[in-house]
């Protein structure tokens, strides 16, 4: 039982040494409520399967500014998707061509050509120091 204890031990230690603060500033949030939906992802669940999520009020956003801090993302290459979910039902709303119908924005305010941005466009690496990056919604 103390062997099972001591290993557990060591990987949730091992988890948390390889994790980062993420600092994002996101720009362009109109007056509408709802609330601001931020995903990170790494290249291998690139936009279906994230590795960190948050969820903020966006009613606290000060002159179409807000800054959120997402705690034990985990180190490496990683991309960050941003909705602004105005009618607040948890998921980005989409017509019947599939074009978004909240605004969205990625890291390094990537824009795809006929669909959303590739990770490559979009991602950064996320050390143990950290990072900020500023995000503009569209």
């Amino acid at each position: 039982m103390k062997k099972v204890l001591l290993i557990s031990l060591l990987a949730l230690s091992a988890l948390s040494a390889q994790a980062a603060e993420l600092e994002l500033d996101v720009q362009g949030l109109g007056h509408g409520g709802g609330q601001l939906l931020v995903a990170v992802f790494s290249a291998e669940g690139w936009l279906r399967k994230p590795i960190a999520v948050a969820r903020q009020d966006a009613a606290i956003q000060q002159s179409g500014a807000l800054r959120l801090v997402l705690k034990d993302v985990p180190e490496g290459l990683v991309g960050v998707s941003v909705v602004h979910d105005l009618n607040g039902n948890g998921r980005l709303d989409m017509n019947v061509m599939g074009i978004p119908q909240e605004p969205t924005a990625f890291s390094n305010n990537a824009v795809g050509q006929f669909g959303p941005p590739r990770f490559d466009q979009a991602s950064f690496e996320l050390t143990s120091a950290g990072a900020r990056h500023t995000i503009k919604l569209n």
